[in-house]
């Protein structure tokens, strides 16, 4: 029996069922971790299966795994694979996964470039290309609004540079690349009308969309049903707007999933405290198998997941697992947090540039001086971490050699698998261990939103665990936090 004969012969929640028989135009369905979204809309597209629907997927992986699930009546796709058959083909002779500083630097008019004007060109091009808006605005720049002469013509020349590269990307004449982000953006720009082809289009993961593909959705004249979780939200640094509280939405009509067959009621304890700190008024109910919610992973237990807030947190973790010879697995691949680039940059710092198996690293910067006062100027993430990680490893060639030899290619092979908290989204399974280099969402240090995005990061990767959950010292307080609050309202928690 096939997984669709399956999905509609199973049982339906009473919360399911009513979302399964909407027949209204708008929808928004605010689907809690594991309570079932992909397979009660699979239900919805079997129930309504003379409609032609579009399944928009977060990303790809969601994407193919959509394919196998949704019947015929369902075409499944990313935003970007929508721009890409419109837009994004006219690139692919120049197409980049992100612009470099040096791309900028490069294409600007003065010989001595100016890295904190190159950086503010950047972050507004970048802001500019995942808003909504038809052209580069004031409000796009990236720094507070000043007043004085000299602001106001600074001002004015990071806006002039930022249209000059966007010009430069947008013409497929120019050699200057073209980012996946940047076609979307012309996808958005071209109004494209998918009324004429889906007479319903399901919006998954609307919480962590950006305003180009909410504006996409958002202007189609045909059925929206718009899934997604506020509490999953983690993607507010990359520009992400969440969909479901956009105000073109407050006269649609909200559902909910609730249940939860993930995991059981342990579990959903951490869930429900983590949410209390958002005033959360509905609660997770776990309907899982028997679940546990422990401080430390029992020794019986052979084979887990480790979740980390950061890139730096997941290698550490790497080291330690490949210096005890466990077999490791990386979601997103091994490639994906820049082992590589890591040792380049280690050679590069040592002068040894004939072990740079990348040259670009050797073409772009003086010396690791450079390197390094680029990324002081610029307050580069990704260069700022890579120099923090060659402190932190007193060989990292021999680091990344041992590492390397314990990666396995397939999971089912693996003794751990590693993952930071935002390549974790959408994924499961049985055992789940908290690194501890998430925040304390309880430090009354931090500020109101950035408090949301961690509480948040917790809230996904605790619900990622199916029968074993192993908190930090952040989830650790949370639960005895709220344990004091329930005690002093007399409820139990």
């Amino acid at each position: 029996m096939n997984e669709n004969t399956l999905t509609k012969i199973q049982t339906s929640t009473p919360e399911q069922s009513e979302i399964i028989s909407y027949k209204g135009r708008r929808l928004k369905v605010i689907a809690f971790s594991g309570t079932g979204k992909t397979s009660t809309l699979v239900k919805y597209a079997l129930e309504n299966n003379s409609e032609r629907m579009l399944y928009l997927a977060f990303n790809r992986a969601i994407r193919d795994e959509a394919v196998s699930k949704f019947p015929k009546n369902v075409e499944c796709k990313t935003s970007h694979q929508l721009a890409f058959a419109s837009v994004g083909r006219n690139y692919t002779h120049k197409l980049r996964n992100n612009l470099r500083l040096n791309d900028i630097a490069q294409a600007l008019p003065n010989t001595e470039a100016n890295w904190s004007l190159v950086k503010d060109i950047s972050k507004t091009l970048n802001t500019y290309i995942v808003s909504d808006d038809s052209r580069i605005l004031e409000g796009h720049y990236c720094r507070e609004l000043g007043g004085s002469r000299s602001q106001v013509m600074y001002r004015a020349s990071v806006l002039d540079n930022a249209e000059m590269i966007w010009q430069k990307m947008i013409c497929t004449d120019n050699t200057f690349p073209m980012t996946h982000d940047g076609y979307l953006k012309l996808y958005q720009l071209s109004l494209p009308d998918l009324s004429n082809k889906y007479t319903t289009i399901l919006f998954d993961e609307a919480q962590d969309s950006n305003p180009v593909t909410n504006h996409i959705v958002l202007q189609q004249d045909c059925k929206i049903v718009y899934v997604g979780d506020n509490h999953q939200q983690i993607y507010r640094f990359r520009g992400a707007n969440n969909a479901l509280q956009n105000s073109l939405l407050n006269n649609a009509d909200t559902l909910y999933l609730t249940h939860s067959f993930r995991f059981g009621r342990q579990i959903a304890v951490v869930a429900n405290a983590l949410l209390m700190l958002k005033n959360e008024k509905k609660s997770v109910i776990g309907r899982g198998c028997e679940d546990r919610v422990l401080k430390s992973m029992p020794s019986n237990i052979n084979k887990y997941t480790i979740l980390s807030r950061t890139v730096r947190g997941v290698i550490t973790q790497a080291l330690i697992a490949a210096t005890e010879r466990k077999k490791l697995y990386w979601v997103g691949g091994v490639n994906a947090y820049q082992l590589s680039e890591l040792e380049d940059l280690f050679w590069f710092s040592k002068q040894q540039y004939n072990k740079v198996r990348d040259k670009m690293i050797v073409r772009e910067f003086d010396d690791f001086n450079d390197f390094k006062s680029i990324a002081k100027a610029t307050k580069d993430n990704e260069m700022s971490r890579a120099i923090t990680l060659l402190k932190n490893f007193e060989n990292p060639p021999k680091c990344i050699e041992l590492i390397l030899q314990q990666t396995v290619d397939d999971e089912h092979d693996a003794d751990i698998t590693l993952s930071t908290a935002h390549r974790c989204k959408g994924l499961q399974w049985d055992a789940v261990l908290l690194n501890n280099d998430f925040l304390d969402v309880l430090d009354p240090q931090l500020k109101d939103e950035d408090r949301i995005d961690e509480i948040n990061l917790l809230y996904v990767s605790s619900t990622r665990a199916k029968k074993l959950l192993v908190i930090n010292d952040s989830t650790a307080q949370v639960l005895r936090y709220a344990k004091a609050v329930a005690a002093s309202k007399n409820e139990v928690v």
